[in-house]
């Protein structure tokens, strides 16, 4: 595939711990990439691939597709609107069934084959906090005794994200239970209750003037608003303000991976820089490095060091490349 002198853009989905060899392969090759998270299973690889990517300039994102979900693109919108004031908090809450040793359960559950748990699975909520929340500058993590014994790392993660602009963010995350239906007794296989079959998940985001929280098992946005109450006594109630339905969406309402790779290659086709700078990505990662190295030293808050490796660069993008660069 590498030798072919047709090939302009590659994907790659293989397992966590070919993903390094396999995207410098590619990006030396010249090639456009998109590559399943996470870049690599250490931050060398995860360095060494923004160097190779740097150098050869080429198309180049990992598939955080939340940022191009429908829920995503809702909520920013409607933060970013002012409506509720200034964001103060977000909340995760995921609860999911375990991998089992067998099958590509193998590799998931030896963090020397995956990376371990953050890189796993809760890099998705933290790329996701960066980007509605900004840089994050340091966090804390704890866990609770594991109790599934084929896990070589942690089963569970409770984490606080500490952000630039004084903001939070709390991701709780465990793998010990599976997921409760979306009515008493209904179990589905239908898109509306896809998440039923193994994801528990929901997100508040708290502001100066309301919140807003995101049910990913009804596929509804609920907002919220504070009003003073009783008037004049400066105490504040919370309001219900609308409900809205983004049920028509299915499963793509969190977790669009067709939108993330048809819009990878429209813009390698038309010559355009990625939908997140690799350098934003490289800082996700980092980020969990962070969170992990936190449970590592008996829960100690970690300042985040995004120090470039030697040789790097800053880079702006601006405006679109040359017709030689783009894909044909």
């Amino acid at each position: 595939m590498i030798k072919h002198p047709g090939l302009d853009a590659v994907v790659i989905s293989t397992p966590n711990f070919v993903h390094a060899e396999q995207a410098i392969a590619f990006l030396e090759a010249g090639k456009h990439l998109m590559l399943e998270k996470p870049m690599g299973i250490n931050r060398n690889e995860c360095d060494r691939i923004i160097e190779v990517q740097q150098r050869s300039g080429k198309n180049f994102t990992v598939d955080f597709e939340m940022r191009v979900s429908p829920y995503a693109k809702r909520l920013k919108s409607l933060i970013d609107s002012g409506e509720l004031g200034e964001l103060k908090h977000i909340e995760f809450i995921h609860h999911r069934g375990c991998w089992l040793e067998e099958g590509n359960g193998k590799w998931r559950v030896r963090p020397e084959k995956s990376g371990g748990l953050f890189f796993m699975e809760p890099i998705h909520e933290v790329d996701i906090f960066r980007f509605f929340g900004g840089e994050i500058k340091s966090v804390q993590s704890t866990a609770r005794p594991n109790v599934l014994p084929q896990y070589r790392f942690e089963d569970n993660v409770y984490s606080h994200f500490f952000f630039e602009s004084g903001a939070m963010a709390t991701l709780i995350t465990s793998h010990s239970h599976s997921a409760v239906p979306t009515k008493t007794g209904q179990w589905s296989d239908s898109a509306e209750y896809m998440l039923s079959m193994g994801h528990d998940m929901s997100m508040i985001f708290t502001l100066t003037g309301g919140s807003i929280a995101v049910n990913f098992l009804t596929l509804e946005i609920m907002i919220n608003r504070f009003e003073e109450w009783p008037a004049g006594s400066g105490g504040v109630r919370v309001i219900h303000v609308r409900t809205e339905n983004l049920r028509n969406t299915g499963y793509d309402f969190f977790h669009d991976i067709d939108a993330m790779r048809w819009e990878f290659i429209r813009r390698c086709a038309n010559g355009l820089p990625p939908v997140q700078d690799p350098l934003d990505i490289w800082k996700s990662h980092i980020t969990c490095l962070a969170a992990e190295q936190s449970l590592k030293e008996d829960f100690r808050r970690i300042n985040i060091d995004y120090t470039l490796p030697k040789g790097l660069r800053k880079v702006k993008r601006t405006g679109k490349k040359s017709k030689k660069e783009s894909c044909s």
